[in-house]
Order: structure tokens, then sequence, then C-alpha cells
């Protein structure tokens, strides 16, 4: 589960259970200067691109979906590449190596599931 705001990106490894979610392990970090002024999207991206990048050694020949609260991105995949920069055509070829299930939920339910932690 993956997040970005105009100051920095974070994420949270987590597996379901038969009790919810368990968090595995978190990530974050501040962005750079030049990083602040990316569009929402690409802020966005730029989360889900260094958070496989920085759990690699996880997330290699694993299923596992990655969630966004930015639905633009649940079409990343399908819209076409000429409409897309070098830069996105980077994060999004390094992101396929690992997957290609990228899911919208909504900011509210990933702010309730951010706070639960199962027992």
């Amino acid at each position: 589960m993956v997040d970005a705001s105009d100051l920095a990106i974070g994420a949270v490894l987590h597996t379901t259970t038969s009790l919810g979610h368990k968090p595995l392990a978190f990530y974050s970090r501040k962005l750079s200067p030049s990083e602040r002024k990316y569009s929402t999207y690409d802020r966005e991206l730029l989360a889900i691109y260094a958070t496989v990048k920085h759990f690699r050694h996880l997330l290699e020949g694993q299923n596992f979906i990655i969630f966004t609260d930015h639905r633009p991105l649940t079409f990343a995949f399908t819209k076409k590449s000429d409409s897309s920069s070098p830069r996105q055509l980077r994060y999004l070829d390094f992101i396929s190596q690992f997957s290609t299930d990228i899911r919208h939920i909504t900011g509210s339910k990933k702010r309730c599931r951010r706070h639960f932690i199962p027992h």
C-alpha cells in the first residue's frame, strides 16, 4: 500500500491473514526539491517505483497487489505509452518486472486500514 504527499512518499508492506492485515515492513522518504514539483500522478508513481525497488528482495517471485488511492494509476499498464514521459515508462517497466496488479483503494479506507493492527 503506497501513498505520496507534497513532501514525502511512504508505503506499508503487509499480508492478509484471517485476522486482517498484518504489517510486515514500512518504507518512507522525503521527496527531493525536484520530485516535489512532480504532478500528483508522477509522485504516486514514484511512490510505487521506490517502494518496489526498496522491497525488491522480498517481492521477487511473489504475487502481490499494489494499492494506491490515485485511481489513474490503475490504468498505467493499459494506457498508450506515447502519452507517457520517458521517466514514467522507465518506472512502469521496472514495476512490471514484479507486478502489474495496481488497484485503487479510497483514501478513507486506506486511513482506516493504516491504523488497524490486529492483535
